[in-house]
């Protein structure tokens, strides 16, 4: 696995000669959680996973468009519910059986109280769930950076060593010997 290095350039004063000194990119996954907790995305640039940004920001962009779409709509349903619906501080008020609408594409529909609090209340569930989503997605972005950064950093050299080694003890109650192996694993410190 290929190590990324920052390279520095030093210069003496006597011989003005270049020393380069290489000093490893650590990736450490506290700092990878903690970054993608304040931005979405700059976890996954500390991971070096350039890859990944356009995922996480097409993702916060799409909800984000989904939202506004229908907090515009549940806002527009709001009102011509208000007018459609009886004012308790108000007995005075008698309100219409029907209210025109202009709807997206250009005509105008007759709704009554129910299909707008129906429309009201679907356009405001939907918006409450895309707000539930976002939250979801920022919680996967950290999730993705952390465990990202700990893969990362896993040691995956061949310093895993297995022994086998065959072994004799005496056992008093049976008086004699017994073989068996004995394994042990070296992991590397």
């Amino acid at each position: 696995m290929p190590i990324d290095t920052v390279v520095k350039v030093n210069t003496l004063k006597a011989d003005s000669i270049p020393i380069k000194k290489t000093i490893p990119y650590k990736i450490i996954p506290r700092q990878a959680t903690l970054k993608s907790l304040m931005i979405p995305g700059w976890g996954q640039y500390y991971n070096r996973q350039y890859w990944k940004l356009p995922l996480v920001a097409g993702a916060f962009i799409t909800l984000g468009i989904i939202a506004n779409y229908n907090k515009v709509r549940y806002e527009k349903y709001r009102a011509y519910y208000y007018i459609a619906s009886p004012h308790p501080d108000d007995p005075t008020y008698v309100p219409p059986a029907t209210v025109a609408v202009p709807y997206e594409d250009g005509l105008v529909r007759d709704l009554d109280v129910n299909q707008l609090k129906r429309l009201n209340d679907g356009y405001r569930r939907n918006r409450d769930y895309t707000y539930i989503g976002m939250v979801l997605a920022w919680a996967f972005n950290v999730v993705d950076a952390n465990v990202s950064a700990h893969l990362k950093t896993f040691d995956v050299s061949d310093d895993i060593t297995l022994k086998i080694k065959p072994t004799f003890e005496y056992q008093s109650f049976s008086n004699g010997l017994v073989s068996g192996v004995s394994l042990s694993f070296n992991f590397k410190k």
